[in-house]
């Protein structure tokens, strides 16, 4: 099993090459940064002043997140999950995939393996854009001096861990309606309907009970001290729930007689 399941994955990583995903995984990761760069650029005055401050990292990293934990990580990874089940459906081989010597599970895992990883990279990447667009105007612009802390690498990275567990369920119930639907509009509509569901009630007592919000959720309870009613943390919710969502995703997935 481990043997065919490592196959499958490089299988699996392999076909992706042929998508679009690593350019919307670099994309993503760097679009707040870079607006954020390219404003320091546009105010050079005012950028001195900003790295002398002893909050620095932690004010650029709340400029930084708030989009992509409301914004960025949901959209791509609705689009990521759609690019990837979406290799098959638009070559139409997934006969040839049931066909070959590969339990369900083997197939099932390994699809999701190679969307945990792509998530996984989007966050990090996010978070080294953020220190290439402080090193930056440090580098380029005569009168600004490095940050006057050092960069909190660890920090960054331990929250860039929360924020990959807070996105798990989005990843499980796109995954499932990809391999339901088998198109690319309809997981998609019915992701961003929930997702805009998510955001119009953040303020709501039972948002948590939306599983596109858990990022949204963490955010404001660590960046702004907010104190919301949950039962659990937002990543001990977004556990659970993709366990949970994949368990039941794979059911669905291998009890369908029409697999392609």
């Amino acid at each position: 099993m481990i043997g065919a399941y490592r196959n499958a994955l490089a299988s699996e990583w392999l076909k992706r090459r042929r998508s679009l995903t690593t350019w919307l995984v670099a994309g993503s990761a760097g679009f707040a940064p870079t607006i954020i760069l390219l404003s320091r650029f546009r105010r050079p005055n005012v950028v001195p002043a900003v790295y002398a401050d002893a909050r620095f990292w932690e004010l650029l990293w709340r400029q930084a997140c708030e989009s992509l934990a409301v914004l960025i990580l949901p959209l791509a990874v609705m689009l990521l999950v759609s690019l990837i089940t979406q290799i098959e459906d638009r070559n139409n081989a997934w006969k040839q995939v049931h066909a070959a010597p590969l339990p369900l599970p083997v197939v099932y895992v390994s699809k999701l393996t190679v969307i945990l990883v792509l998530v996984a990279a989007l966050i990090l990447l996010h978070t080294a854009a953020i220190y290439a667009a402080a090193i930056l105007p440090a580098v380029i612009l005569p009168n600004v001096s490095w940050p006057a802390q050092p960069f909190p690498l660890l920090a960054f990275v331990t929250r860039d861990v929360d924020f990959f567990i807070d996105t798990l369920p989005i990843v499980a119930i796109q995954y499932g309606l990809a391999l339901r639907f088998r198109t690319f509009l309809a997981p998609l509509a019915i992701g961003m309907a929930m997702w805009i569901l998510s955001i119009g009630t953040i303020s709501w007592s039972y948002n948590y009970l939306i599983p596109y919000s858990y990022a949204a959720l963490d955010y404001l309870i660590v960046e702004y001290r907010r104190t919301l009613p949950l039962p659990a943390s937002p990543r001990v919710i977004a556990a659970v729930c993709f366990f949970v969502l994949t368990v039941a995703g794979y059911v669905v997935y291998a009890s369908r007689r029409d697999k392609g």
